[in-house]
């Protein structure tokens, strides 16, 4: 898939199938976390993978009793070398820029387990001190994120979302286009889908409304050029 069908149709998912993820599959995900750009390259990102079942029923006690977890055989728990950041930029390397990178690496891997038929999850609500623990994390590092990964066992609808023009400002905060997809470039797959759908119903003739406005049209214009 391309990569806008893949963000358009990742899910973030809940539900996994007793099916063992290949490990070459994980690398190709944990790549996808590593080669995320960070500030001057630091690369302060570190990666956990967690398949042993106990741990990951561990992860998911003290991921606030989310128990869903434990069916996804794989973990990946992203971390940051909080050290590393605040050694180039202080404050605002260990407090911004560390969750900046994290955040980046969280969505690549989702994206990539989406491109190889994998289903993923990103949970960032959990007891950060037990998580420490659990995997060994050292005080100098922190953990960010925990991405469960596995083979899909429910396909979420899509979630409703607001229109494009709700988010984006042009120039300035506050100035909105309401007419945003008519002036970018590339229209939104929303967008296209609803193009494609007036063409075929234009293609449908009088068995179609749309159709049937056409056929009307072209009544009309008879009847204005009988008169003419």
């Amino acid at each position: 898939m391309d990569v806008m069908e893949c963000i358009h149709t990742r899910r973030s998912i809940r539900k996994y199938q007793d099916i063992p993820v290949e490990f070459e599959k994980v690398g190709r995900i944990v790549e996808a976390g590593m080669i995320v750009p960070t500030a001057g390259n630091i690369q302060d990102l570190r990666f956990i993978i967690i398949q042993d079942k106990g741990k990951r029923a561990q992860i998911a006690e003290a991921s606030l009793q989310q128990y869903w977890m434990e069916t996804a055989p794989v973990h990946i728990v992203v971390c940051v070398d909080i050290k590393r950041g605040k050694q180039f930029y202080g404050m605002r390397g260990e407090r911004l820029y560390s969750v900046q990178h994290s955040g980046a690496a969280a969505m690549s891997m989702q994206l990539a387990a989406h491109h190889f038929g994998l289903g993923s999850c990103w949970v960032g609500a959990f007891d950060e001190e037990a998580i420490k623990s659990i995997c060994g994390i050292p005080e100098y590092a922190r953990p960010e994120a925990i991405i469960t990964v596995g083979y899909p066992d429910e396909i979420p609808p899509r979630p409703p979302k607001y229109i494009l023009e709700t988010f984006t400002y042009i120039e300035r905060f506050g100035n909105r286009i309401r007419t945003f997809p008519l002036i970018i470039a590339e229209p939104s797959p929303l967008v296209e889908k609803a193009v494609k759908d007036t063409i075929h119903a234009i293609d449908e003739g009088t068995n179609t409304i749309v159709g049937k406005g056409v056929e009307k049209g072209k009544e009309l214009w008879k009847r204005l050029m009988k008169k003419e």
